[in-house]
């Protein structure tokens, strides 16, 4: 059963985000088994295949512990993206953003900019959250500089954490605090 708490619906700007329906599970699969989405966003050892990504999704929608959705284009029918808060801990107030952009040509458009300010906006507001974080790797600075302008802090690394192109790199934790959202 769904929190009260929990929208089925946010919009803000160009996106909307909507909860997932399986009929897109394809969809995911495709972009999660995409070695760059994979290379940019992804701890496993290899790109998910698309029964694993459905098998993920259907455990997201089942968590009490998740709370995410498709981000698509305004008034599209098709999602583009999407983004997730994870591992909500009422305890303490806080939550793990994940996001991602499925394909090439929605990427550096400014919709993820959009998808995470309005999930910050929910999880701030709706759900009371006081903090979000996220880790991001070392080499992925369009995101890093995303989350900086969107206001997340580094908070620490995970010093050479996760491989890629037979060279080892940092992923960086950061986050946002409710008191520093939106000032």
């Amino acid at each position: 059963m769904k929190s009260p708490n929990k929208a089925q619906r946010l919009e803000a700007g160009r996106v909307e985000l909507r909860r997932h329906v399986s009929r897109n599970y394809p969809l995911y699969g495709e972009w999660y088994s995409d070695p760059e989405v994979w290379r940019l966003s992804s701890w496993t050892s290899k790109p998910l295949g698309v029964k694993a990504v459905q098998r993920l999704f259907e455990e997201r929608e089942m968590s009490r512990t998740d709370d995410t959705f498709a981000i698509f284009r305004k008034d599209a029918t098709d999602p583009i993206g999407v983004i997730s808060l994870m591992n909500i801990s009422e305890a303490h107030s806080s939550a793990d953003l994940s996001i991602i952009i499925g394909s090439p040509e929605n990427r550096s458009q400014g919709f993820g900019a959009e998808a995470i300010e309005t999930i910050l906006g929910y999880g701030f507001g709706n759900l009371k959250l006081h903090r979000i974080a996220l880790s991001v790797f070392d080499f992925n600075e369009p995101a890093i500089s995303l989350y900086e302008r969107l206001g997340f802090r580094e908070e620490g690394r995970l010093r050479q954490a996760i491989k890629r192109e037979d060279a080892f790199h940092d992923a960086i934790l950061m986050s946002i605090l409710r008191s520093e959202w939106g000032s």
